[in-house]
């Protein structure tokens, strides 16, 4: 198991080791106002453990141009139902790219967690994913 070195992003090679990471570290969890079951994304799907939100997307695909604006209005409504202090694992399991786009979205939308003093961790990234996350610098 590894952690990834990022300027922006907890990266860990494996779920377990970033659930791990993420894990409150007392009682307290975030509470959403609406049920998981009611939450509608296109391409995600949301689960939660062990006060762990786990975002997995759906049909894992390459992400590339034509994806990123439902990508970005998933991750905003999603930023917008968590509760503060919520713990996210985005699990990449079965995505094969990731374009400029897609990882801008995503930072807008760990952006967005931070103002609710919520934490993100990226897991499960292959080589050619991981990397798009490197590229330009």
């Amino acid at each position: 198991m590894a952690k990834y070195r990022h300027r922006i992003f907890e990266m860990y090679e494996g779920r377990d080791e970033a659930i791990d990471a993420l894990k409150p570290k007392l009682a307290k969890t975030a509470a959403e106002a609406t049920p998981l079951e009611r939450w509608k994304f296109v391409h995600l799907s949301i689960s939660r453990s062990a006060g762990v939100s786990h975002v997995q997307f759906k049909n894992p695909q390459r992400f590339e141009d034509g994806t990123e604006s439902d990508l970005r209005e998933d991750f905003t409504r999603l930023a917008d139902l968590l509760g503060r202090d919520s713990k996210v694992l985005v699990d990449f399991s079965g995505v094969e790219s990731f374009n400029a786009a897609s990882v801008a979205a995503l930072v807008q939308f760990r952006a967005n967690l931070q103002t609710k003093g919520s934490r993100i961790a990226l897991c499960c990234l292959n080589p050619t994913t991981r990397e798009s996350f490197f590229a330009g610098g």
